[in-house]
């Protein structure tokens, strides 16, 4: 056994100089993984994975924890006899899981850029900015104002969680030739511990699993949905995954599903352009109905009862995986939505007659 910890470990240098070349090579990567292997070995994944009734993925963070806990416990009790051990086993466990994730997930972070291959121009200026959230504010009153017959009613979603993933993906479709893929989801098991941690999903890169929290609002909860389903796509930028989300939402035929994906564009313009130009932002933020208003408030106050101080280290650590994986912004990154969407708001118009 111990001459597979030592492969492994002598494996680890040769992964970073061969991913350190790979990812020069945007255009290799999506040709040869992005459309064609990974796609196989996500379909192979969800062959044995989709029917399983609980995340496969949880279960195995779960084993992973247990693992580490009785590692330690073991190396306090022995801990001249075992510290050798417990690094070349350490060493080598990491060096197994970095091999694994990049052959199925890693990689996508380095293929063609989404907005490259829309032929989006993500460059804006204020005046694009304010444009595009004065669209999504009328288009939000608007489908709210049929949800709720009156704009100082919040709409209440009248479908279970269960129901809305299956609504979700039985609808969900984002440029079938670039992503011949079919997402499902699964609720995690995790979901208490998902809230402390501040987190609303994720997707597991090694069993390519989607989950998300069951906890959080349904408003947010259909977004997110969509969110980790646009990474089971091989979509791993965070910006390009919300813009997916964005996309498949306010497309979607269920209205409810199309308000949360509208909502859901304004608060990132919103805070963009507060930025930019606090007073413009106040002054068309204060046109949206109150109703819309107080389901923002929800999706705050819900993540307040979780805060804890252990919730900004964890969130530290995610900004480093972020940053370890290309994307330069970090845990910011998912803010980048925004050109996406204003780039989105000017090829395409909102159908606003289908909301009467």
């Amino acid at each position: 056994m111990k001459k597979v910890y030592y492969i492994l470990i002598a494996l680890l240098p040769i992964q970073w100089i061969a991913i350190g070349m790979i990812k020069k090579n945007p255009e290799w990567i999506e040709l040869f993984f992005s459309q064609n292997l990974y796609p196989f070995i996500f379909k192979m994944h969800r062959f044995f994975l989709v029917n399983l009734p609980f995340s496969f993925g949880d279960l195995f963070y779960g084993i992973i924890v247990i693992f580490i806990i009785k590692s330690i416990i073991q190396l306090i009790k022995k801990p001249k006899q075992r510290i050798k051990l417990f690094l070349i086993q350490s060493i080598a466990i990491l060096s197994l899981i970095l091999i694994v994730f990049q052959i199925t997930w890693g990689l996508n972070y380095y293929r063609i850029p989404l907005h490259k291959s829309l032929n989006y121009n993500l460059k804006y200026n204020e005046a694009e900015l304010t444009e595009t959230l004065e669209k999504l504010i009328k288009t939000t009153n608007i489908l709210h104002l049929r949800l709720s017959n009156s704009d100082s009613i919040s709409v209440q979603i009248p479908y279970s969680k269960d129901v809305l993933i299956n609504m979700i993906e039985k609808n969900f479709s984002f440029e079938e030739e670039l992503y011949p893929i079919k997402p499902f989801v699964k609720n995690s098991q995790w979901s208490t511990l998902l809230s402390y941690m501040g987190y609303a999903g994720y997707l597991n890169p090694l069993t390519l699993e989607s989950q998300v929290n069951k906890h959080i609002p349904k408003l947010n909860y259909i977004t997110t949905v969509a969110h980790e389903m646009a990474h089971q796509l091989g979509v791993a930028p965070e910006s390009e995954a919300n813009y997916i989300a964005f996309y498949t939402t306010i497309n979607h035929p269920n209205p409810f599903i199309q308000y949360s994906g509208y909502s859901f564009a304004i608060r990132y313009c919103y805070s963009e352009l507060y930025k930019a130009n606090p007073e413009k932002a106040k002054e068309l933020i204060s046109v949206l109905h109150p109703g819309i208003i107080e389901k923002f408030k929800e999706l705050s106050a819900f993540w307040r009862e979780y805060k804890n101080p252990f919730e900004p280290f964890l969130k530290k650590g995610y900004d480093s995986y972020l940053k370890a994986n290309g994307q330069r912004l970090g845990i910011k990154s998912y803010d980048a939505m925004v050109a996406l969407v204003i780039a989105h708001s000017q090829v395409s118009t909102y159908d606003l007659d289908k909301f009467y």
